[in-house]
């Protein structure tokens, strides 16, 4: 391709615009106006109970439990797991800050692991070198929506007697070998920040099967009452971590398109996985063998060295493709330097940081001529690579 660079005045790949995030129509408004009207907006009124059935259902779960937003979510199954001051916990060195800093604010030490140079998600081989006697828990993380590689995880978490709690929070309605993310280990967390494939603007929910765990859950998330009563018998010090009736009419109506935008997504991501795989210099996230569905909050690759990084990606904007910006690695960030828990070798995380591109999962709803274009986008600008 010859084309001009939109940048240069040349006319833009794109110009039609994305579907926009979040989808929403008189669904989300009527289920919000029955909240309000029903006068029930917090503790547990119907909607959270119908809300939590349908999230339990979406993810195979036994239980699941909604609370107030996604790093909440983690701090909870922190907690319920009697992890405690002292105990390191693996976390990958890419992901949100969240995950390291749930930790770190219940005086356990985070302990960060490099990532997989494929899949970008937490390496099973820099776990094992990671381990010492006061390793209690990995907290694998689902980059983008693509599930990890639990099998080994979980493995090794047998091997050295490791709890798992599984961080979700891109991977919504995502599965492999037929089982669905935040069923592998005791406890997965979820978000719905606004950004996230079900949202409510905030929101968290903690799905897990064992009994006796969602039991405690259920008792520290009210304040260490019994289960959702209302009186003021605490049996426990916990606090509140509940969510409204509100943002579960919201996710309510956000569920019933769940499953047809989830499998668009993958069709979509599917696609222009395939055609990316075919241009030079761009290398995205794998899609591995035995992947089910992936959840696709991010679609992720990795531009080759010669190419610089921020000037491909204002170039492809300028081109009409949806580019986010990305994470720092952990160890990069001055909240973490401060605890002295940044220490090590990053190289592949170092990598996503470096040379990573994000593209939003709503332009994965596009029509497939649109997903073409974005490939044809990628192909243009790498073609012009010696102006950027």
């Amino acid at each position: 391709m010859n084309q001009a660079l939109a940048v240069q005045s040349g006319k833009p790949m794109i110009t039609k615009e994305f579907p926009k995030w979040p989808i929403w129509n008189d669904e989300e408004i009527n289920r919000v106006e029955q909240a309000v009207r029903s006068g029930v907006w917090g503790v547990e009124g119907p909607l959270l109970t119908e809300y939590a059935n349908r999230f339990a259902d979406l993810q195979h779960a036994k239980y699941a439990l909604p609370v107030c937003n996604g790093s909440i979510a983690i701090d909870l199954a922190l907690e319920v797991l009697d992890l405690r001051a002292g105990d390191e916990v693996l976390v990958p060195d890419y992901t949100f800050m969240a995950t390291a800093v749930a930790p770190i604010r219940r005086g356990m030490k985070p302990v960060l692991v490099d990532v997989d140079r494929n899949t970008f998600n937490i390496d099973p081989e820099c776990i094992i070198n990671a381990i010492t006697n006061r390793t209690r828990a990995i907290i694998p993380v689902h980059f983008g929506g693509l599930p990890c590689d639990m099998e080994a995880i979980m493995t090794i978490a047998e091997r050295y007697g490791l709890l798992v709690i599984e961080d979700c929070a891109h991977a919504h309605g995502a599965h492999l070998n037929g089982q669905y993310v935040g069923n592998w280990g005791s406890v997965g967390t979820f978000s719905h920040q606004s950004s996230k494939t079900l949202c409510a603007g905030e929101g968290g929910t903690v799905v897990t099967n064992s009994t006796r765990l969602f039991t405690l859950m259920k008792s520290i998330y009210n304040a260490g009452r019994h289960g959702c009563e209302v009186d003021y018998n605490h049996y426990r010090c916990g606090t509140n971590y509940r969510m409204t009736e509100l943002q579960a009419g919201l996710l309510l109506a956000q569920l019933d398109r769940f499953e047809a935008l989830a499998e668009k997504r993958e069709r979509g991501g599917a696609l222009l996985n395939n055609l990316l795989s075919e241009i030079n210099g761009v290398r995205p996230q794998v899609r591995t063998a035995n992947l089910g569905r992936h959840g696709y909050y991010l679609f992720t690759f990795i531009l080759e060295d010669d190419i610089d990084r921020d000037s491909f990606k204002n170039t492809l904007r300028a081109e009409g493709v949806p580019v986010e910006d990305e994470y720092p690695a952990l160890h990069s960030l001055e909240c973490l330097k401060k605890k002295d828990v940044t220490r090590g070798h990053f190289p592949v995380s170092q990598m996503l940081e470096d040379r990573s591109v994000w593209i939003s999962h709503n332009a994965l709803l596009a029509n497939e001529d649109q997903i073409t274009l974005i490939a044809d986008a990628v192909r243009k600008v790498i073609n012009h690579k010696n102006v950027l």
